[in-house]
């Protein structure tokens, strides 16, 4: 249960802030509340979700400098491990990885969330050719950490940066195919960085964000003028718009 509710994070079916409900989750997998609440919460414990109040879980929103430091540290390690896949990778291995791109590009063009499936299958499965499970295994919570925002990435990204002719993962495919380890490293960084895209959304997301407040604030603090009473703090007034 555990490893099904983890999976669903790294491929983008749940969004950035979404609450998790137990019972909707129990009810989707055909299964009973107490495995489903003692996964999620041992997903608390990992910092997969977090604990809003005593029944309210829901997935984090991460801030800009979380999402940088997760993608500095996909691009290093990612690199290493496409670079032992590419010296060990087998010609059925490779013609995997084929089919796998081919499946994420057609779904790219309908739906967002089984693109964020197969780009993941596409990285794990390069990750497993490698056989490194310790760099693996950090590599994997990574994942966890900023899967709910690869869906908003494959829906937002234009259509025309993940045609058959433009996307990264062909590069690394190419280079794979030719022999060259290194380049399919450079490869595979290279695509990691263009992934850099979720940052600037994200920023901008969060200018948006602190726009919103500011100008909550400034409302209740005229109505407050306009009324005679003393105007709320910056943090009584961000509380009073969570309970509104």
């Amino acid at each position: 249960m555990h490893r099904l509710i983890r999976n669903a994070l790294m491929d983008g079916q749940y969004e950035p802030g979404e609450r998790i409900r137990i019972s909707t989750v129990a009810s989707e997998l055909g299964t009973s509340i107490t495995p489903v609440r003692e996964a999620i919460f041992r997903l608390v414990s990992e910092g997969a979700l977090e604990l809003k109040a005593a029944t309210s879980v829901q997935v984090p929103i991460l801030s800009v400098s979380q999402l940088r430091e997760i993608q500095t540290v996909r691009i290093l390690l990612e690199g290493v491990l496409t670079e032992r896949a590419g010296e060990v990778i087998t010609e059925r291995q490779l013609s995997d990885l084929e089919r796998i791109q081919e499946d994420f590009i057609a779904a790219a063009e309908r739906d967002a969330k089984l693109a964020s499936l197969h780009n993941r299958r596409f990285h794990f499965a390069l990750m497993t050719i490698a056989a490194q499970p310790t760099i693996a295994g950090v590599v994997e919570n990574m994942w966890v950490m900023m899967g709910s925002l690869l869906k908003v990435f494959h829906d937002t990204v234009p259509q025309r940066e993940l045609s058959k002719d433009r996307h990264r993962h062909y590069d690394v495919l190419s280079a794979l195919r030719e022999g060259r380890p290194v380049a399919a490293r450079e490869a595979m960084e290279a695509d990691i960085r263009w992934g850099m895209l979720l940052v600037e959304w994200l920023e901008e997301e969060t200018r948006k964000r602190e726009a919103a407040e500011q100008s909550f604030v400034g409302r209740l603090s005229r109505k407050a003028e306009g009324s005679g009473k003393a105007p709320l703090p910056r943090s009584k007034a961000a509380s009073a718009r969570l309970e509104v």
